[in-house]
């Protein structure tokens, strides 16, 4: 339970618990912790807390917990708390925790401080303190059909009909994004007006991003296209990332596929392949298809050729760049 006071504090529900008539104490929270991969639920969650006010912004991977404990003892010129958000609230270790843990001691009585990040373990004590003195709440992002529902349930909500194969597009066009899903709708909705939506709209408005033409790339390399591999190559090196970029995130599908392979051969499930190989768990499913693809063979193989290109790449041919990736993509998908 929140611990209470006597103090007239904001909290994002504001409850009242009254202790005699003509009473009442306030709930003071003094941290809301928002865990879980569904960045999208979780940037909901913050508007809702943040309540149109400003909102001083940190990212634990930049930022000492030291900065963020001044920010929320400080107070604007309108006598209003501060609202205090933290993102990536993994990157922190535990000396790093501790010092939230002991702001949350003794918390500065006005300040709402947001805490975001993937998981948290139920014996930290970071987890304790926030149990103690606010809220916990952890948002699983929907995958398979469930996202499907949600999109299509989404879409419903700003006004666009939204037909089931053609959200299963987007969502793949998106990588099962939920916080670009939501973006990509809107724009859908306002595109078609007072029909439903269709492939070809998706086509037109939504771009696949890097994540989804990676998969599609390896798809096709999987499947002996040599054709469809050069196209999606040429779309990939066009959003202007470097050929070694793209090089890089090439290999790295290869060998996430290869520890998928390995996992799923061993039993695991895919929300246990995506624990370990910390991915999303809609990256797990697509993960867990190629590896039913992809033999042993196929994997050390690509692997060797990717290595390869990369020493050219870096300086060890005498072939231009994209010359190089093409040939590679060659001998990939023959």
């Amino acid at each position: 339970m929140p611990a209470t006071t006597g103090l007239s504090v904001h909290s994002v529900y504001d409850p009242l618990i009254y202790s005699m008539p003509g009473t009442f104490t306030i709930t003071f929270v003094a941290v809301y912790l928002l865990l879980g991969d569904d960045e999208e639920r979780k940037a909901r969650g913050v508007e809702k807390l943040r309540r149109g006010r400003a909102a001083e912004s940190f990212d634990a991977s930049e930022t000492s917990p030291e900065s963020v404990v001044s920010a929320c003892n400080s107070y604007s010129l309108f006598g209003e708390g501060p609202f205090v958000v933290v993102k990536n609230l993994d990157a922190w270790n535990a000396a790093q925790k501790a010092v939230i843990v002991a702001y949350l001691d003794d918390p500065a009585p006005e300040a709402d401080l947001a805490l975001l990040g993937k998981k948290l373990g139920a014996r930290e004590r970071l987890m304790a303190a926030a149990n103690r003195t606010g809220e916990v709440h952890t948002f699983e992002q929907p995958t398979g059909k469930a996202l499907v529902r949600w999109l299509v349930g989404h879409a419903k909500g700003v006004g666009l009909d939204l037909p089931e194969e053609v959200a299963q597009g987007l969502i793949s066009r998106c990588s099962g994004d939920k916080q670009r899903l939501a973006n990509e709708t809107e724009k859908l909705a306002l595109y078609v007006a007072d029909r439903p939506a269709t492939g070809e709209d998706v086509d037109v408005l939504c771009s696949p991003d890097m994540q989804s033409n990676i998969f599609t790339f390896v798809d096709s390399l999987a499947a002996g296209d040599q054709g469809g591999a050069l196209r999606l190559l040429e779309d990939l090196i066009s959003t202007g990332e470097p050929p070694l970029r793209v090089t890089y995130m090439i290999r790295r599908q290869f060998r996430l596929v290869a520890r998928a392979r390995a996992l799923f051969a061993r039993g695991a499930s895919q929300g246990e392949a995506a624990r370990e190989l910390k991915v999303p768990p809609f990256v797990a499913s697509k993960l867990e298809e190629q590896a039913r693809t992809l033999s042993d063979e196929d994997l050390e193989r690509a692997l060797a050729l990717v290595l390869d290109l990369e020493r050219g790449l870096k300086g060890g041919s005498d072939l231009g760049d994209e010359l190089q990736v093409e040939l590679a993509v060659l001998k990939l998908s023959g």
